[in-house]
């Protein structure tokens, strides 16, 4: 069954270059089939958006009535939802990180970007509508769930009222027999709400599982240092700054990686003997104020509040810890801060030691709290922000200090600002791996078939999987697989695990009729769950998590294989 057609809607009053790119995207594979409206004016292009469903827009900045940032405005006010990449020959970096701060998907500059660039700048649009659309049906459908499971609730709290106070006409008790059905009505009103809040939070907590709001806030330092490369390519002569940049946007990624496992164990209690290591506090606090800096400058100016970022550094020793869990908790401070702030102020991190205490302190000048607020701040799931907040953010931020056997201080008032202090043990044993892991040493050479349905993942496995000079065919889905696969033709297989009309699972299981030795090898994003819960499908040797890395497919090789 092919896909249905993307509806895309060209803004553009040069004719030659309409031309182009509806044979571009015509003869690129790579795409889906496009249903192509040109319009050469903005006033075109709202009332083509007034009358149709549209997927995507390609949209120039210098129209006959409209032109800069004004025409970037009056689109994507028109069509807030809608994936919006600007290809436009004005080549000024300030318009180019405005627009993209606005909510462009990405800025290219015409005559500097070839096909290539343009397919995937327009697969990256494509794919982030379906995952928007994926997270509201989700989110739609839990909500939905918690609505029925809390109306058959309140009916059952209703018919024990209806009860109660039945017998209550019929016995026609004394006083003090009416007081001890009234305790016993409250005891039960307290226990219905009790079971409502736990309903709703399970079903927060699947929700959470799969997506995490703070998500797009790990993806804010990839998006900026990345986008600064792009438009800067002189930046490449600077190699300790360029270095600079990749550092950060590979930690972030990294950390990326780490949301879902992190909301799966909010509450998991840590061994003592986690392996953590030493932490100079003060290039860990330079590197989050750096790191966050797209979050609290950026979009904080392209929102109209401005904020001026102190650090304050003390002669604070080495202490040990989990780097990345303390990188965490002063990300979400930090984000806490600016969110606090809503036009001008200022935020304060500063490290000192109160006795036997190494501090990192995080202050505001903003909103602060009441009181209610404050008693209910470190909770799960609880947050003034509405839908754009997680309430993950102080309650992980608490989890970590304890795991380092540490304290959480808050200072707020509302009207007048919120000071939050971690304080971690100077004086902490640690606890370091009996054999730090080298990295995997490349595997000799072997036949492989990688089976995996998305281009970008597809790409990236064959890029890594060359670097070791694997012999590697590809197949798009499980039944191509099938259709290729042919007897000791392929000494490993890996494979997605979700595809449609044959997934890993099934695959693995049709490989071993046909092969009972053949080696399976299964990529999938629930990696860690199912490696928790000791499940491994029929069929499959192996499961490896994603994302993945270089070492982390050595590894999965070396142990299926061998060395």
């Amino acid at each position: 069954m092919s896909p249905e057609p993307v509806s895309l809607l060209l803004i553009e009053d040069n004719p030659e270059h309409v031309e182009l790119m509806t044979q571009m995207l015509a003869a690129a594979p790579e795409v889906p089939h496009f249903v192509t409206h040109a319009c050469i004016t903005v006033g075109e292009g709202l009332e083509w958006l007034r009358r149709g469903d549209v997927d995507l827009i390609l949209l120039d900045l210098s129209l006959p009535d409209s032109h800069g940032i004004e025409t970037f405005i009056r689109v994507i006010e028109a069509a807030p939802d809608v994936p919006i990449i600007v290809m436009s020959g004005i080549g000024d970096v300030a318009i180019a990180i405005e627009t993209v701060q606005l909510g462009a998907q990405d800025y290219l500059v015409k005559g500097h970007v070839d096909n290539h660039l343009l397919i995937r700048s327009i697969q990256y649009a494509i794919e982030r509508k379906r995952v928007q659309l994926q997270i509201k049906r989700v989110m739609e459908d839990l909500e939905l769930r918690v609505q029925e499971r809390t109306a058959a609730l309140q009916t059952t709290n209703a018919l024990l009222h209806k009860e109660i106070n039945e017998r209550r006409r019929a016995e026609d008790q004394a006083v003090e027999n009416a007081g001890h059905l009234a305790a016993a009505l409250e005891q039960l009103r307290a226990s219905q709400e009790q079971v409502v809040r736990r309903e709703r939070m399970h079903a927060l907590g699947r929700m959470a599982n799969g997506i995490a709001h703070d998500f797009n806030n790990t993806l804010a330092p990839i998006v900026g240092f990345s986008e600064l490369l792009l438009l800067k390519p002189e930046l490449s002569a600077d190699p300790a700054r360029l270095r600079g940049y990749l550092e950060m946007i590979y930690h972030a990624a990294r950390d990326a990686a780490k949301v879902v496992s992190r909301l799966r164990e909010f509450y998991r209690h840590r061994d003592s003997a986690e392996a953590i290591t030493p932490i100079i506090l003060n290039e860990l606090v330079q590197q989050v104020v750096s790191f966050t800096q797209p979050r609290w400058k950026d979009e904080a100016l392209a929102a109209g509040v401005t904020i001026d970022m102190r650090i304050e550094l003390g002669n604070v020793p080495t202490i040990a810890g989990n780097e990345s869990e303390l990188r965490e908790a002063v990300v979400n401070l930090i984000f806490n801060a600016a969110d606090a702030i809503e036009k001008r102020g200022r935020i304060t991190v500063r490290t000192e030691v109160q006795g036997r205490w190494a501090v990192i302190t995080v202050s505001d000048d903003g909103a602060g709290m009441t009181d209610d607020v404050r008693a209910r701040c470190l909770e799960p799931f609880y947050t003034t922000k509405g839908e754009h907040g997680s309430g993950l953010g102080l309650g992980s931020v608490y989890g970590i200090v304890q795991r380092h056997e540490g304290e959480l201080d808050i200072k707020t008032e509302a009207g007048r600002g919120t000071s939050v202090s971690l304080s971690i043990p100077i004086e902490r044993g640690m606890h370091t791996p009996s054999a730090p892991k080298a990295p995997a040493q490349p595997p000799k050479p072997l036949r492989l078939l990688v089976v995996e349905d998305e281009p970008l993942v597809r790409e990236v496995l064959t890029i890594y999987l060359a670097e070791d000079e694997h012999q590697v065919t590809l197949a798009n889905n499980g039944r191509e697989a099938l259709e290729i696969y042919r007897p000791d033709a392929f000494d490993l297989v890996l494979t997605d695990r979700a595809m449609p009309e044959l997934n890993g699972d099934q695959l693995a299981v049709e490989l071993r009729k046909i092969n009972p030795q053949q080696r399976v090898v299964l990529l999938t994003g629930y990696g860690d769950l199912m490696n928790d819960a000791g499940e491994l499908p029929a069929g499959v040797d192996l499961i490896v998590g994603k994302p993945f890395t270089l070492n982390s497919l050595r590894e999965a090789i070396a142990q299926v294989c061998g060395s």
